[in-house]
């Protein structure tokens, strides 16, 4: 897919992921990254565990609570808390901010 816009940087709430669907389907949230000045995080919109919505889970300081299983995920890193060696990890997408325009590379 390349480059795509997904929202404007004042879309995104100060405490709560932005869900968007892209062209073609794909389901991806967006989070300011607390302490980053301007920084944002985009990842897939499914949990690795139980496929869940993530990305409409509650923000902690920088972690998502998956709201169908309660796991908790370091958005700078994708990883679960607390169990930095597993597998499951968010699908994050690289985050370009410019204009205003939040675009993410697919």
């Amino acid at each position: 897919m390349g480059l795509m816009t997904v929202c404007r940087t004042e879309e995104v709430p100060a405490d709560a992921a932005l869900c968007k669907r892209l062209p073609g389907g794909l389901s991806v949230a967006v989070a300011k990254l607390n302490g980053s000045a301007g920084g944002f995080v985009a990842f897939e919109n499914r949990c690795p565990h139980a496929q869940g919505p993530v990305g409409e889970g509650k923000l902690h300081g920088n972690s998502i609570v998956c709201p169908w299983h309660f796991f908790r995920f370091d958005l700078a890193t994708g990883k679960p808390v607390g169990m930095e060696s597993s597998v499951m990890t968010l699908r994050r997408f690289p985050v370009t901010v410019s204009g205003g325009e939040i675009r993410i590379e697919v």
